[in-house]
């Protein structure tokens, strides 16, 4: 096999956020503050975000043109600030959400091994890609501050798709894009659920990879020569 499919956060990087904490938030309050929405409450701007996000989700539920659908956080702050009685736009509501997901992360570092783990299957002339349930407003970011953008072929999120993993649409949204081959292509991701019960209703192989990729070279590797 010659084309990789990877799982980003839990696979290459190992992350820990919290969205629970006013810490998170205060920052967010105090950009809606410099833009007009004067005295919002941290925790306030929390719940705005748990509610938009549920009603953006149901919605699209409803909708049914995905299985699994995905929102994008971008839109979900623009509601926030209507819902405190301004208004951001898209460039601004990046800008917000960029700050309240900095504000959150409590460690993003790459797993030991992962560089040359990649760096193993370029040298033997496997195409690596990244398919991963995220917000691409900030996960571009993540990636390039990890050092690894560049280590890839092709990256798609779900934010831009609008449905995630395990929605076959999404693996056929990244196939599509990059004209890959099924048959010649293992997905590798942490979760059983959305990375391997994905793989397999999109009928490609799977490898398990909890506790990070890297932890689990060997068995990736074997794959360059099935």
């Amino acid at each position: 096999m010659n084309t990789f499919v990877f799982d980003f956060y839990n696979t290459l990087v190992d992350i820990r956020t919290d969205e629970g904490r006013e810490s998170t938030w205060a920052p967010v309050a105090s950009f809606f503050g410099a833009h007009g929405m004067k005295n919002v409450a941290p925790m306030k701007l929390k719940d705005l975000y748990d509610k938009y996000w549920k009603l953006f989700y149901e919605r699209a539920v409803a909708e049914k043109v995905f299985r699994y659908p995905e929102c994008d956080a971008v839109s979900v702050f623009e509601s926030m600030a209507r819902a405190v009685g301004g208004r951001l736009n898209r460039t601004d509501a990046i800008a917000a959400l960029k700050i309240m997901r900095d504000s959150s992360i409590e460690w993003l570092r790459v797993f030991d091994g992962t560089t040359e783990l990649l760096d193993r299957l370029k040298a033997a002339g496997a195409k690596i890609y990244i398919l991963s349930n995220a917000q691409s407003a900030f996960t571009a970011d993540e990636i390039r501050s990890s050092g690894l953008w560049d280590k890839f072929d092709g990256i798609l999120m779900s934010s831009d798709v609008g449905c995630a993993k395990p929605d076959r649409a999404f693996f056929e949204a990244l196939f599509d894009k990059y004209d890959l081959d099924k048959s010649s292509a293992v997905m590798i991701g942490d979760d059983r659920r959305s990375d391997g019960m994905g793989a397999e209703n999109f009928g490609i192989a799977y490898v398990y990879a909890g506790g990070g990729a890297a932890a689990h070279a060997h068995e990736i590797i074997e794959y360059l020569n099935k």
